[in-house]
């Protein structure tokens, strides 16, 4: 049954290894970026992004793909739901207190070797 598009959308997804929220952009990679994001118009564009995001999860890239509403102000996308725009901004807390930032090195050990 085919889909009606109300206004565009974009599929976002985690990353498997690390949990990072990423966007799948418009070269088929996947980015962490909203404003690489690919914007489907139609409900084409839907398929394509669905198909691509089921793709990827069985080959274990990323999970739970879904698509999202976005408001595309011409400078920016904005995602309607709160929920979404806290995800697109990245974690609420400040990572310097943490002891690993997305699996990299120690902040402290960071400093020490800079």
């Amino acid at each position: 049954m085919a889909k009606k598009i109300s206004g565009p959308r974009i599929l976002t997804a985690n990353l498997l290894g690390d949990g990072l929220v990423v966007f799948l952009g418009k070269d088929g990679s996947w980015a962490p970026s909203l404003e690489s994001a690919w914007l489907a118009h139609s409900n084409d564009d839907l398929e394509q992004l669905e198909a691509l995001g089921g793709e990827a999860a069985r080959s274990n890239t990323i999970v739970d793909p879904y698509l999202v509403e976005v408001e595309d102000t011409g400078s920016t996308l904005l995602p309607v739901e709160m929920r979404e725009r806290m995800r697109a901004r990245g974690p609420s807390v400040n990572l310097e207190f943490n002891s690993k930032s997305n699996g990299h090195a120690l902040v402290a050990d960071q400093a020490v070797a800079g």
